[in-house]
């Protein structure tokens, strides 16, 4: 295997999506240890799940979208040319066997039932999501699965370190509502694309509004009402969780500065123009829900390091992700909104 192969099945992952995420699990770990020494074998092994998983979740995208990514992402290694179709499929199958290995050894190592029925879910809604017989990406269910998929990677990080408790109950069904609602997010990007190569376009006595959203099978205007009802609902989840007590002062002032403030503005370029200013909001959407995860982890960090450290490392992590996108899709800086780089 040539380093040019290597190279795609590099992009086919795409590592900055696996990357964004690793906030999450990493910080649900460090809270979940509460200042504890972790056994490390456990806690390096289902990282690696959920890395691998993850990773898994964006190849299966981008080997079955394949023929429609000539639309939706022309810098996808199958469309390039970069990568044959049953190489790729080839280098699938290997990540599955390994990760299957893998959940295998933390079953062994930890000799507990409740992380691996939560990863098994996991890579069962991994592969459900884009791949044939169910492809529940161009389901009405499809931003449902996709949150439910994200959830369930640090609650299986969380569940191989501590008994699962009411800030991590909260903590999954704040992140999942607000997913469910990013998940929606990416289909006006989607159809942003489409109505601009033509896949769909408006009847000449219609409105843009009664446009059916590609990969969700709604109409433009329902898909509008639950994005903003989902996004914004679960910040009104914040102030609850800080008044019993689970969530923290400082997790919950900073939900409600970054994350909030994206999300109204992405909400506002909705309704200025749904479908024009898709891509704008699906960045606004992905930065807020890259905060989300940062913020857990900088508050984690916190509680071992100065607060100043921790916040630096959330900005490497920030720069990383900005590199790592280029390595998938170059991109100038000045077009980087209007150029988006992934579709889901």
């Amino acid at each position: 295997m040539n380093r040019q192969t290597l190279k795609a099945i590099w992009k086919a992952n795409i590592p900055p999506m696996v990357w964004m995420c690793s906030p999450l699990w990493v910080g649900t770990v460090i809270i979940g240890l509460d200042g504890e020494v972790p056994e490390w074998t456990p806690v390096i092994l289902v990282l690696a799940a959920v890395a691998l998983l993850m990773a898994i979740a964006e190849f299966a995208n981008t080997y079955t979208d394949r023929h429609e990514d000539k639309v939706y992402f022309p810098s996808n290694p199958l469309v390039t040319g970069e990568i044959l179709a049953v190489t790729a499929k080839k280098a699938f199958i290997v990540q599955n066997i390994v990760a299957g290995a893998i959940i295998v050894a933390l079953a062994l190592v930890t000799l507990d039932y409740r992380p691996i029925i939560a990863l098994l879910i996991c890579w069962f809604i991994c592969l459900a999501y884009s791949m044939p017989p169910f492809r529940l990406k161009e389901t009405p269910a499809s931003p449902f699965i996709l949150a439910l998929g994200i959830v369930l990677q640090p609650l299986a990080a969380w569940l191989v370190v501590a008994q699962l408790n009411s800030f991590m109950i909260a903590f999954a069904v704040f992140l999942f509502t607000y997913t469910l609602g990013f998940g929606i997010t990416q289909k006006f990007r989607k159809t942003t694309h489409a109505l601009k190569a033509g896949v769909i376009k408006v009847e000449p006595d219609g409105s843009i509004y009664d446009i059916t959203t590609i990969g969700f099978t709604l109409k433009v205007k329902t898909a509008m009402v639950l994005e903003a009802f989902t996004t914004l609902g679960a910040f009104i989840m914040i102030p609850i969780f800080w008044h019993l007590d689970i969530f923290g002062a400082s997790l919950s002032i900073a939900l409600l500065t970054a994350p909030l403030l994206l999300t109204v503005l992405s909400i506002l370029l909705r309704i200025i123009d749904p479908i024009g200013n898709g891509p704008k909001c699906a960045l606004v959407m992905t930065m807020a829900w890259e905060f989300i995860g940062l913020i857990l982890l900088a508050v984690a960090l916190a509680s071992l390091i100065h607060w100043g450290y921790a916040i630096l490392v959330c900005i490497i992590i920030v720069m990383v992700s900005i590199l790592l996108t280029k390595t998938i899709h170059p991109f100038q800086l000045k077009k980087a909104i209007t150029a988006p780089w992934r579709e889901l």
